[in-house]
């Protein structure tokens, strides 16, 4: 007799449009949904497969919240006090993106009569890849691995009323660490604007003796109005002397930045 363990494996892939090995693409990978409480707004996602062979894929939806770190959590479907999951709806439980083929997703948000003229909400539609027969291991007395996907649209509801983008920095502070050779400093960031802002955190030291500067590399972030995030710089290993730090925020779509400076000794 033939024993055959299939360990499925998933790997969740957000935020980026290309997945499954560039065989399969999404475009875009965020929708932004606005309007008043009880009008109906629909928002089209495409899939694309290039492969010579068919995908299908589970709809599914679940909540998530970004902790201080940039990392998500993925909650139940409406259990977070900013869920929008329950507004989202598709013609479709599942699709079939064929080999060599797109196909289009109507994404459906229903805001409700009573929904909140400020608050700005969010969810997750998964894209969960069902195995076929094709997928199937044929191991005699093995294991058989098949690979899954999981490919997550971010879905945000902002009100008509916001538009004010703004980032405070609120602190600036070399990370505790014995490890001398791989010190951090972090830049506590909180949104205080009303709406989702996207912004490029660039960080520089200046050696205030011989005036040398060093830019560390920018990093990406995109926050909710009322959250705090942690953005961490690894610093150069051996880094010696007196510095001036300079932490500098760019929005997206604005001009408008902002600068915090700090003192460090290393």
């Amino acid at each position: 007799m033939r024993k055959f363990i299939y360990l499925f494996i998933f790997f969740i892939l957000t935020g980026s449009s290309s997945i499954l090995a560039q065989s399969i693409s999404m475009s875009p990978t965020r929708l932004f949904f606005t309007g008043n409480p009880g009008e109906k707004v629909s928002k089209t996602v495409t899939l694309q497969n290039t492969s010579d062979k068919d995908y299908v894929f589970n709809l599914n939806y679940k909540d998530w919240v970004r902790e201080e770190d940039g990392n998500k959590v993925y909650l139940d479907a409406g259990s977070s006090k900013t869920s929008n999951a329950n507004w989202i709806s598709t013609l479709e439980n599942s699709v079939t993106v064929p080999a060599k083929s797109t196909k289009e997703i109507v994404v459906t948000m229903q805001i409700p009569a009573n929904a909140s003229k400020s608050a700005v909400t969010n969810s997750m539609l998964f894209f969960t890849q069902l195995p076929q027969q094709a997928d199937q291991a044929r191991i005699q007395n093995g294991i058989g691995i098949i690979t899954l996907f999981e490919v997550g649209l971010h879905i945000f509801y902002t009100p008509p009323g916001n538009h004010v983008k703004s980032l405070d920095i609120t602190n600036i502070s070399e990370v505790n660490n014995d490890n001398a050779r791989n010190r951090k400093v972090a830049v506590n960031i909180h949104n205080d604007g009303n709406t989702i802002n996207d912004a490029t955190v660039e960080f520089e030291l200046t050696d205030t003796d011989s005036g040398k500067e060093i830019k560390l590399p920018a990093i990406s972030i995109s926050m909710l109005p009322d959250t705090n995030q942690v953005v961490q710089f690894s610093l150069p290993e051996n880094i010696s002397g007196n510095f001036l730090g300079v932490a500098i925020i760019k929005m997206a779509e604005s001009n408008d930045i902002r600068v915090g400076e700090k003192n460090f000794k290393f």
